[in-house]
């Protein structure tokens, strides 16, 4: 690394971009995006960008690590309560972390202090804020500020359960002796012999009320974790202890962040214990802190590594946002900061900030609304960073152009309670409605339903327009699986299976978008049968009407054999490994050759239904299964691909494009039934679009009559459509979803039958004109046929009419995003380097016209695709090829000249085949050569998000 990279106490700006600071700042990545955006590729790279260090364990100093940090800003124009009378100038910023003697959580510590007068942009040395003491071992170094006054707090614990607050009343300057503020916690009915500010900072409520959370925890091995608040009413002169969370071992909430909505509740959202992959949980008061609900599962911040994580209440009033930071993974890295519309409810657009070592983090704003993040990075230990910088951006550069303070994020939002006294079920009676303090408006309907039962729920809108429907589930045990409609139109995203099998818990699902007239609506929650766990209950809480504004993120989501909910061993022994460089996160589970008796399952949390594109993570090694069987049960049926674990390990290995229902439903089987060792690591999920069926929202029938029917199996959803051979005067028409411009792969369901068209014609209305495909609908049904890969906008749309000599069938739509793609025949974007490429047509399953040849050599033959990459990533890279015998085991793609991945061409043809993921900046470029053992394709390569 340069050694000018990190110059402390100076800021390394890049302007409008931050690709040179990556290029020096990324590091290896064993644990790709947990979280990632289908659109986000399309973002411009905009807004400002730049990072310094504060502190450098490989300093020649007394420390020999640094961890756990607090950072807060004194906004500018505050008059201190002491100094010189004036006004801040400048935003004062303080930042705080442990400086350890040893690598280690106890023994003694100095914890150190950084000062800037200016905003940010330069920094006082470091010094002890607090300095060691034989007697205690110090840390959680914490502060709250008095915005109206100034005046800083900073606490900070020490041994035996001791708590102590200093105070600052000339913004950090000089520092008062501390107070001693044990003797609050006197009470302690659950043996707790650690009370501890939480890591980062405290918040001042809108009544002026300061907090300022703790977490305790008894001895191993009955931990008893759990949360209150110190608050002050005086300006940080007296303090006072909140009554605890309700204790739940079920729910054992430990280092937390805490925030207000604007309507007064408190929320409080703290890591889950310690260890393993999980959940976030989350307790609110109504009483300014004084009380707090009984904890729960957050659902909205998905699942990572169970470690410390920033929020921010970054702005309120015309335009909520709540920031949100944490290691995106299973293990502690891949920084990301996420931003939140709906105070917490869902995270709408998120954007990687390192990629690598990433551990404890914390969130400020400056007054001209400057973000400024402060993380633990880099370094060979899991648990320990090597170096604490400081990140400084803005809204433009975390959203990708999506919003700024300047023009805002476009998006008009509603809310609507639906634990209402008008909701009414299907045999007229209003459904059961009860007080739960984490619903959103203090309750929410919980209905057991009976089969084929439902619930109406009516709203009213304002402003007749097109709107994003969202709606925040209560989940349990005994949920019901259940579809969603408006005004008796399904929606794109509406089928959902909430099921939470340990424990309960909240989060709004994304069900699609809906044109609305302005007046009275209803939404209709029906009951489709058992929820995972058997139940049937129905417990919608909230409904989110949006408009305007850019699409959200698309979801990507993964299940570890870490993730606690999301992974089980079904039957035998299992073995747990840790440590591996090549392992996601930071074990796997292995299994030597059986009979097929002995399982593990993932059950990803799917956050919307959809088409997803399954992969599997897993190290490769001689003596693996050649064969490991991946059973991958969808919406849309079972599928078993057969993977070889010998080689092609350390990275993301695709398992096909598959339809998932939203919440628990899906699941990944792997059994003992094969010819070595098995490895269950981690399977991931990535939308890549969605399915529209003939009764939902986005189905219109332009013109004639289409009969539903069902007499021919085979169809999708509840039934299809159907017209007599015409003139073409019966047309109907999909208008997907297209939650990003770009390229995808369009693909129809019918039903087949004998006297259905040969030459039924779709015509897809894409960004380049119209192309129409005639489909002979007398094979080939209750399956998904392609009708090719096109360039759709939101404008997009896909028709059938009845020019046929037959029956024409309108079923479904599917759209499958396929990123940004170089095939062998563009124009741009592939060249021949050297050797001769013979053009191919020869064996099926090529990606556009053709495909390219060359026999195994020396290397002498060279091939190379070329992408543009609009915006700083992770991207997945994969490659397209066709497969035969005589094709090379081991085709070398070699992935911006320095990472060579070989691909057996032999199978797996015919669809994506993924080199890994790659972070990538300005080009990639991907090289094939025949330096290999038989032929090499040289076909089409894409980038994805």
């Amino acid at each position: 690394m340069p050694a000018d990279s990190f110059e402390k106490g100076r800021w390394v700006f890049h302007g409008s971009s931050r690709r040179n600071l990556l290029r020096v700042l990324t590091v290896s990545l064993v644990a790709p995006l947990a979280l990632t955006a289908l659109g986000e590729a399309e973002a411009a790279d905009t807004g400002s960008f730049a990072e310094s260090e504060l502190w450098d364990s490989t300093d020649a100093d007394a420390y020999a690590s640094m961890h756990v940090q607090g950072l807060a800003v004194v906004p500018k124009g505050i008059v201190p309560p002491a100094g010189d009378g004036q006004a801040l100038p400048d935003d004062v910023v303080l930042t705080f972390t442990e400086g350890r003697f040893k690598v280690e959580d106890g023994g003694p510590k100095d914890l150190l202090f950084r000062r800037s007068v200016d905003g940010g942009r330069t920094w006082s040395a470091s010094v002890p804020v607090v300095p060691a003491d034989d007697t205690q071992s110090w840390g959680n170094a914490t502060p709250v500020v008095d915005t109206q006054t100034g005046r800083v707090c900073l606490f900070y614990k020490g041994s035996s359960g001791t708590i102590f607050v200093k105070r600052s009343d000339d913004a950090g300057a000089t520092w008062s002796a501390p107070q001693e503020l044990t003797g609050l916690f006197a009470s302690n009915p659950h043996g707790w012999t650690r009370n501890s500010p939480m890591p980062g900072h405290g918040i001042q409520l809108r009544n002026g009320r300061l907090l300022m959370p703790v977490n305790h925890r008894a001895p191993d091995p009955d931990r008893n974790y759990g949360i209150d608040m110190l608050y002050s009413d005086d300006h940080g002169t007296t303090w006072r202890r909140s009554a605890a969370a309700p204790v739940n071992d079920a729910y054992p909430i430990n280092e937390s962040r805490v925030y207000e909505r604007s309507d007064g509740t408190v929320v409080v959202n703290g890591r889950w214990g310690a260890g393993g992959t999980r959940y976030r949980i989350m307790s609110t008061s109504t009483d300014h802190g004084q009380t707090w609900s009984p904890p729960v599962i957050d659902g909205s911040t998905g699942q990572f590594t169970s470690v410390d994580a920033g929020m921010l209440e970054y702005s309120t009033g015309p335009v909520n946002r709540l920031l949100f930071s944490r290691p995106d993974s299973s293990a502690r890295e891949n920084m990301t900061v996420s931003i939140s519309y709906d105070e917490g409810a869902s995270f709408r657009y998120s954007r990687v900030v390192n990629p690598g070592r990433s551990y404890y983090s914390d969130l400020a704003r400056l007054s001209d609304g400057t973000i400024l993040l402060v993380y633990g990075r880099d370094g060979k230990l899991e648990g320990y960073p090597e170096r604490i910088t400081i990140a400084r951006f803005d809204l433009d550069w975390l959203t990708g152009g999506r919003d700024s303070l300047a023009t805002g994020p476009g998006l008009s939002q509603h809310e609507y309670e639906l634990a209402t006294a008008e909701a009414r079920t299907s045999a007229g009676t209003a459904p059961p409605i009860v007080s739960d303090a984490n619903a959103r408006g203090g309750k929410v309907l919980r209905y057991p339903a009976p089969a084929g039962a439902y619930v109406d729920v009516p709203f009213t809108v304002a402003q007749a327009g097109t709107y994003e429907v969202a709606v925040r589930l209560h989940r349990r045990s005994d949920r019901g699986r259940i579809s969603a409609g408006v005004d008796g139109k399904a929606l794109a995203h509406g089928v959902i299976d909430p099921t939470l099998t340990v424990g309960e818990g909240y989060q709004l699902y994304r069900l699609g978008t809906i044109s609305l007239t302005s007046g009275q609506h209803s939404i209709r929650f029906a009951l489709l049968g058992p929820g995972r766990g058997g139940g049937s209950v129905i417990a919608p809480d909230q409904l989110l009407l949006t408009s305007g504004g850019s699409a959200a993120d698309a979801p990507t989501v993964v299940a570890d054999n870490d993730s606690v909910p999301s992974f089980e061993v079904v039957s035998g022994s299992w073995t747990k490994t840790d440590g591996g460089t090549a392992d996601y996160g930071q074990s796997y589970h292995s299994r030597p050759q059986g009979t097929g008796s002995n399982k593990v399952r993932f059950r990803p949390d799917v956050p919307m239904n959809g088409v997803y594109d399954v992969s599997v993570w897993y190290r490769a090694g001689a003596g693996q299964a050649s064969n490991a069987s991946f059973v991958i049960r969808h919406a849309e049926g079972q599928s078993t691909v057969k993977v070889d674990q010998r080689s092609g390990g350390g990275r993301w290995v695709r398992l096909g494009e598959h339809a998932f229902a939203g919440g628990g439903g899906g699941t990944v089987e792997l059994s003992d039934a094969a010819d070595g060792t098995v490895i269950a690591d981690a399977i991931r999920l990535s939308y890549r679009g969605a399915v529209t069926d003939n009764d939902a929202t986005g189905f219109e029938v332009v013109s004639g009559d289409w009969n539903s029917a069902t007499g021919v199996d085979g169809y999708y959803g509840p039934n299809y459509r159907t017209a007599p051979a015409g003139t073409g005067n019966a047309v109907a028409r999909w208008r997907p979803e297209v939650p990003a411009i770009g390229r995808y792969e369009v693909a129809v369901w019918y039903t087949e039958d004998a006297n259905r068209a040969s030459n039924a014609p779709f015509i897809v209305n894409h960004a380049n004109g119209s192309t129409t495909v005639s489909l002979d609908q007398r094979s080939r049904g209750g399956q998904w046929v392609t009708l090719g890969t096109y360039w759709l906008t939101n404008a997009s749309t896909i028709e059938l009419t009845n020019a046929a000599n037959g029956y024409v069938i309108a079923d479904a739509v599917r759209l499958v995003y396929q990123g940004i793609v170089a095939d062998n025949d563009d124009a741009t974007g592939y060249e021949v380097v050297s050797g001769t490429w013979n053009p191919a047509k020869g064996v099926d399953g090529h990606f556009g016209p053709s495909y390219r040849t060359a026999p195994a050599g020396t290397g002498d033959a060279v091939v190379r695709w070329r992408l543009d990459v609009p915006t700083s990533g992770r991207y997945q890279v994969a490659v397209w090829y066709t497969e035969h015998a005589n094709r090379a085991s081991n085709a070398p793609y070699v992935v911006n000249g320095s990472t060579t991945v070989r691909i057996d061409q032999r199978s797996r043809g015919g669809q994506w085949v993924s080199l890994g993921s790659f972070w990538l900046d300005d080009t990639v470029t991907i090289e094939l050569s025949n330096a290999a053992n038989g032929y090499v394709i040289a076909d089409a390569v894409r980038i994805i998000a």
